[in-house]
């Protein structure tokens, strides 16, 4: 008989950091919205069909993305969403932040090696300035590089 303890364990030993379908949803529908900044109030089926995102996981994001005062939400008949600061004031990290709460790698007060501490600190620094990278640096680079896209036949 197999010990259902020990496969338990081992599965959660084998667990990697990964970002969730919510943020990488998050980023692409804000995407979305960065790329239409200044041209009006977006509607969420709008933003669901282009981005490939189920409609209620969608609502369920952007409530989020309106407390932590990344998107403005609009209702009635002529509502929609829209960024609530420019796409060059906000960042990757904020949508991060904003939807799985602060990166932290270790809780300092559960490894006691300086070494280690260290170590994690120096990694999450370097992930929160990778993640630092805008809206509006990001719908350059998706502009570029649909600009550079060849087709052969």
């Amino acid at each position: 008989m197999i010990d259902n303890t020990y496969r338990n364990k081992k599965h959660s030993e084998n667990l990697m950091l990964t970002i969730s379908n919510k943020t990488c949803y998050g980023i692409a529908a804000l995407l979305a919205l960065a790329e239409f900044y200044g041209s009006g109030l977006l509607q969420i089926k709008d933003i669901a069909s282009r981005c490939g995102i189920p409609h209620q996981f969608l609502e369920q994001i952007f409530n989020r993305l309106v407390k932590a005062g990344i998107i403005k939400s609009t209702r009635g008949k002529n509502g929609g969403y829209e960024l609530a600061k420019p796409p060059g004031q906000i960042s990757v990290l904020d949508i991060v932040n904003g939807l799985e709460g602060d990166i932290e790698f270790v809780a300092k007060t559960h490894i006691k090696n300086d070494v280690i501490v260290e170590l994690f600190q120096e990694a999450e620094k370097n992930l929160k300035e990778i993640l630092s990278v805008s809206l509006a640096e990001l719908v350059a680079k998706q502009q570029a590089l649909s600009q550079n896209v060849i087709y052969d036949i």
